[in-house]
Formats: C-alpha cells, structure tokens, sequence
C-alpha cells in the first residue's frame, strides 16, 4: 500500500512528518499555555514565555522525530516487503 520511491521522496517525507509532527505538539503546548493563562485569571505566563517555550518545543520535536521518522517507515516498508513476499 505505502510506496515511498527514491531516497530523494524518502528524505523530503521524512522532513515533512518531522514539520508535521512538530506543528502539531506546537500547537498543543500554545493551546496549553494559554489554556492555563484563561483559567487562572491572572497572567501565568507572559508572552515571552509563550513564544520561547514555543521555540524550544519546535526544536526539541523536530530533533526528536527527525530521529524516529526514518525508523517508522523502515518498519513500514519492511511490512509492505513481508505481506507482498508472503
């Protein structure tokens, strides 16, 4: 079912997840964050916070599945390999 090509199109879906992935738990920690600064009423956290924070957890996630991705669609691959052998 999954067919990846060349490692050019392997390396630019690898790159994309990792955007992916990281945009999405991004999203969660603004959500977080200001989730919490509406709930207590007061300001928990300023705005530099926010968008540091932010930063970190872009960097950190991207670091992060730039490492698990390419594993994840090995593991893939060598699925589709086993059920068309079989």
């Amino acid at each position: 079912m999954v067919k990846f090509g060349p490692k050019d199109k392997r390396t630019r879906l690898v790159l994309l997840a990792s955007f992916a992935t990281s945009i999405v738990i991004l999203n969660l920690f603004l959500f977080g964050a200001i989730l919490t600064n509406m709930i207590r009423g007061d300001m928990s956290y300023t705005h530099v916070d926010m968008v540091a924070g932010a930063v970190f957890v872009f960097v950190i996630t991207m670091i992060i599945s730039l490492s698990l991705w390419p594993k994840i669609i090995d593991r893939l691959e060598s699925r589709e390999e086993s059920k068309k052998a079989s």
